[in-house]
Parts: structure tokens; sequence; C-alpha cells
């Protein structure tokens, strides 16, 4: 797997993670009706970003099902 690939993945993870502890604590420490409107948009971006997460990995995963270029060369002289 390409060295941008794990980059990307790790930095995804790390921000639907961030954005998911962010969910929690930031409305728990507002007051008044800006709570649900920060609960509204934390929760939105979680979703996002886990999504993209979510089909990254996906399409990555799928990738890893195929043999390499070479393999089937490789075995097709034998």
């Amino acid at each position: 797997m390409s060295a941008w690939k794990v980059l990307l993945i790790v930095v995804l993870a790390v921000a639907s993670l961030g954005l998911a502890m962010a969910t929690v604590a930031i409305p728990i420490a507002q007051t008044g009706g800006d709570r649900w409107v920060w609960l509204g948009g934390l929760l939105s971006a979680t979703l996002v970003t886990g999504t993209l997460l979510w089909l990254f990995l996906r399409h990555a995963g799928k990738s890893l099902d195929m043999p390499p270029r070479w393999a089937a060369k490789h075995l097709a002289s034998r």
C-alpha cells in the first residue's frame, strides 16, 4: 500500500475520532441554545469524516484482493 494511502487513513481516522470526542465534550460545556448548534455541526462533521473513511477503506480493501501484475505473468510462465 502506498504511503499516501496510509497517511490518508491515519488522518481521516484521527479526525473522525477527534470529532467524535468533541461531539460529546463541547455540547456538555456549552450553555443555552448554542449547545444544539454545536451538537448538530459536530455530529454532521463526524458523520461526513466517518463516511469518507469507510468509503476509502472499502476502496483500498478491494484493491488488496487483486494479485499484483507481476504475479500473473510469473504464474503463467510455470
